[in-house]
């Protein structure tokens, strides 16, 4: 199943190289080659671009793997994972720079490697597709214009304005409407009807008598529930909005199951 993942080893010592190569390729892995430089490893990600990057820090050679790590993923979309023998903080404090996916402290074991790689390629998908939903916002509501990009509402706090792209589900909990924030909920006097009429139906559907979601922040679907993406909230969905739940499915390709 990992035979999928190629994997390119950055690693100036042969033998330890071919270590890692060994595990590597035990664990189901594909090692799409190994370099012992960063200017090599930069080659390699230019002629092809690999699933993951084990990045050895102290390579031999004017560059060292933090800034071939750092020149890679500036032109690149791929996770990097560092493997070295210094875990003192002024290296980890470098390392930090290029945003790696993992830091691996040499020696290691094959489950040390098969957990961090697993990770860092979850995360990476993860990051991937927000930053896809990120722009799917851009795209659709115009950021140059911004009175497209938010709504005011009396919350309260008093009047406040919220970006529409930021909203992750709008609830009437039947005394109050509350729209749910990433990491905060404004209660406002508008009634739910009136509220979630102020959203872009494309992407904000209401999914039961109590819930509109944005679709873009939807984790996962399996009917009749909803999980939010990064709040893990679950919402039931009423039988009557089956068919809203499949037009999601359909138009922003989620991983959804149905039955």
């Amino acid at each position: 199943m990992n035979s999928k993942y190629k994997i390119l080893i950055v690693e100036d010592e042969i033998l330890v190289a071919t270590d890692i190569q060994e595990s590597l390729e035990g664990l189901g892995y594909t090692v799409q080659g190994m370099v012992d430089t960063g200017l090599k490893a930069i080659e390699a990600v230019e002629k092809q671009l690999p699933d993951l990057i084990l990045m050895d820090i102290n390579l031999k050679g004017e560059m060292t793997g933090i800034e071939a790590a750092t020149n890679i993923t500036r032109n690149n979309d791929v996770p990097i994972i560092y493997l070295t023998a210094n875990t003192d903080i002024d290296t980890v404090n470098k390392a930090k720079v290029a945003l790696p996916y993992g830091y691996i402290s040499k020696p290691f074991t094959d489950k040390d490697l098969q957990t961090n790689i697993e990770i860092a390629i979850f995360k990476f998908a993860n990051d991937v597709k927000l930053k896809m939903e990120s722009e799917q916002f851009n795209t659709f509501f115009d950021l140059k214009d911004h009175e497209k990009n938010q709504i005011i509402v009396h919350g309260q706090k008093g009047l406040e304005k919220i970006n529409i792209k930021d909203v992750y589900f709008i609830e009437n909990d039947g005394k109050q409407t509350i729209i749910h924030l990433s990491e905060d909920e404004v209660v406002t006097d508008k009634s739910f009807v009136e509220l979630t009429g102020l959203f872009p139906k494309k992407y904000f559907v209401q999914v039961s008598q109590y819930f509109v979601i944005n679709a873009l922040k939807v984790f996962a679907v399996k009917y009749p529930e909803i999980i939010i993406a990064d709040k893990m909230t679950v919402i039931s969905v009423d039988e009557e909005y089956r068919e809203t739940i499949k037009t999601i499915n359909s138009e922003l390709g989620e991983i959804i199951d149905n039955e």
